[in-house]
């Protein structure tokens, strides 16, 4: 505890002398960041597959690309990001400059998670930086190889007195929460996230949850099944179901239920092959713990039909992609946060009762529609409340920069990934610069004593925005007609000319 007292310390006291809030700094790191990315991928490759049996594709485009992409968007958008926000000014403010200044927060606790070990505490460690705030990652101990390699060889490439790595399991997490920071990030499930809440709480320091949840998907019966399968398998068992914002069940409506069941069992063969134990792409769950909780919600639904799958391998940490019918809604597999490669399937008589089953449950980190119809799509988004919505995808929207990714509710609150990122890792300081003249406007309508002429004049000043617009709107109208009118005029005029000459 005192050695990490000591540690935070130091780190606000390099803070506070301002070496984080320059752009060079910024770019210095971000650039780190992208060396040790590129550098150091084959040992990125190997710690992921000892974690989690994840293949080199998976672990370069999901992990390795993904944050090397981040880092490169910040730095071409970091002049852009760091400009200070002019705002307009009342009239009473009239030749004052204002605007938005965003200054760093200060030192960050980075709590990371196991299921992508690299992308999610290096991706958000990218948006912290960029910032210009000082960062203490804590890599989750249960993916313990990964852990071990951001511990060892990260230091190597970032500003050893503003990036630090620390390892360690539930005790070194709480003594890190005892400290005193200036914003914590954490990632994981609901009931941690609370506890991390609660610590924070105890000095009133902001934090950023990703919490998760059952996130749903909708197929409706005039989908392109083939395209809407191929699609909600590659995002349901990357992983092997171990993504926070992988589909956890399937709503599809009762016409094509059959016909969507069969076309998703032989998509999930043709993407995995017939024996998924034997496929690279396929991955292992992370430790006997959550085996051990995955077969316990498919062994406590009794009426679940296994329509496909649900070979498990205690040894191998292997669970197959399982698809599941006749779960009810009381189970604890639609109660509970799956995380894992069980999939529920089951019939809705249209989208309004499928929107009316999602509005009766906590509020999903992201929810996916499947529908040709734009209505459709538009009622989903309007009518319920998620993270996030994806029309005919799931997952990929995570690669648009543009979008925040943050829950709401019971999936959590705080978001990050490029302008949102960089906001929320920042103070919006709101400034404004008065010039010291023109001190003849405030005596007339500003200062004690109070009397009724001030009160006219400041109930003139406030009247006048009104004024202007509406004297604009006159003048819309006006100036048209009053171009149509002497155009018309002039040729009338000229042609009477005209024709008088010709007389």
């Amino acid at each position: 505890m005192e050695q990490y007292g000591k540690m935070v310390e130091d780190m606000r006291a390099v803070f506070k002398s301002g070496k984080t809030k320059t752009r060079d700094w910024r770019v210095s790191q971000l650039n780190a960041v992208i060396r040790f990315l590129t550098e150091k991928q084959r040992e990125i490759c190997e710690a992921l597959k000892l974690d989690l049996l994840k293949d080199g594709y998976d672990s370069i485009v999901d992990e390795v690309a993904f944050c090397i992409d981040e880092a490169k968007w910040f730095l071409s958008n970091l002049n852009r990001l760091m400009k200070d926000k002019k705002k307009s000014v009342q009239l009473v403010n009239i030749g004052s400059t204002a605007y938005v200044h965003c200054e760093p927060l200060g030192v960050i606790l980075d709590i990371g998670a196991w299921n992508y070990p690299i992308q999610i505490p290096i991706s958000t460690m990218i948006n912290i930086i960029a910032a210009g705030n000082c960062i203490v990652i804590k890599p989750s101990e249960l993916a313990e190889n990964t852990s071990k390699l951001l511990a060892n060889l990260l230091p190597n490439y970032m500003d050893p007195d503003c990036v630090k790595v620390i390892e360690g399991g539930v005790p070194e997490t709480t003594a890190l929460l005892k400290l005193k920071w200036d914003h914590v990030i954490y990632t994981g499930s609901g009931p941690v996230g609370k506890i991390v809440y609660k610590a924070a709480a105890e000095h009133l320091t902001p934090c950023t949850l990703e919490l998760g949840g059952k996130c749903p998907s909708y197929v409706d019966a005039r989908s392109d099944l083939d395209s809407v399968c191929n699609r909600i398998c590659w995002a349901k068992f990357k992983n092997a179901g171990q993504t926070c914002i992988s589909v956890d069940y399937i709503m599809v409506q009762a016409s094509v239920e059959e016909a969507f069941i069969q076309k998703l069992c032989d998509t999930i063969k043709e993407q995995y092959t017939d024996n998924p134990a034997q496929c690279d792409s396929y991955c292992q769950i992370i430790n006997d713990r959550h085996f051990q909780r995955v077969s316990d919600l498919l062994d406590s639904s009794p009426g679940a039909n296994i329509r496909l799958g649900g070979v498990s391998d205690r040894t191998a940490r292997y669970f197959s992609p399982t698809v599941v019918t006749g779960v009810g809604p009381s189970d604890r597999m639609m109660q509970e946060e799956i995380f894992g490669p069980l999939l529920p399937v089951f019939a809705v008589r249209d989208h309004k009762e499928a929107i009316d089953f999602i509005n009766g449950r906590e509020k999903a980190l992201h929810v996916n529609v499947f529908s040709k119809d734009k209505a459709v799509i538009d009622e989903f988004v309007q009518r319920t409340s998620s993270g996030g919505v994806s029309a005919n995808d799931c997952i990929i929207f995570r690669i648009e920069r543009g979008l925040p990714f943050g829950g709401v509710g019971a999936s959590g609150f705080g978001c990050y990934g490029g302008d949102s990122g960089f906001e929320n890792f920042s103070h919006r300081k709101s400034v404004l610069v008065k010039p010291q003249g023109m001190e003849f406007l405030n005596k007339m309508m500003r200062y004690s004593p109070h009397t009724p002429e001030k009160m006219k004049r400041l109930q003139f000043i406030f009247k006048l925005p009104e004024r202007l617009n509406a004297l604009l709107k006159g003048l819309a109208v006006f100036v048209p007609a009053a171009v149509i009118i002497g155009v018309v005029l002039y040729f009338g005029i000229t042609k009477g000319i005209s024709d008088s000459k010709t007389s």
